[in-house]
């Protein structure tokens, strides 16, 4: 017979919820997810000239409701 749960916990599990985000956190915090995230910042040359006309054409589009930021 399948695991099936026993308690109904409507719109979601708060158990196996829990254990997602541990296990996240405990990625995020090792040394692999670091070098992730760490890489993930990172634009390749070839890319940036493309990022900025996106960028620039989002602003263009923008209606001027959200004070513009920088990073």
């Amino acid at each position: 017979m399948p695991n099936v749960p026993t308690v109904n916990h409507g719109e979601g599990n708060p158990e196996a919820a829990t254990r997602f985000n541990d296990a996240a956190m405990q990625f995020v915090k090792s040394a692999r997810g670091l070098a992730k995230i760490d890489a993930g910042c990172k634009v390749l040359p070839q890319e940036e000239a493309e990022l900025n006309e996106a960028e620039r054409l989002g602003k263009a589009r923008a209606k001027g409701d959200a004070p513009a930021t920088s990073a």
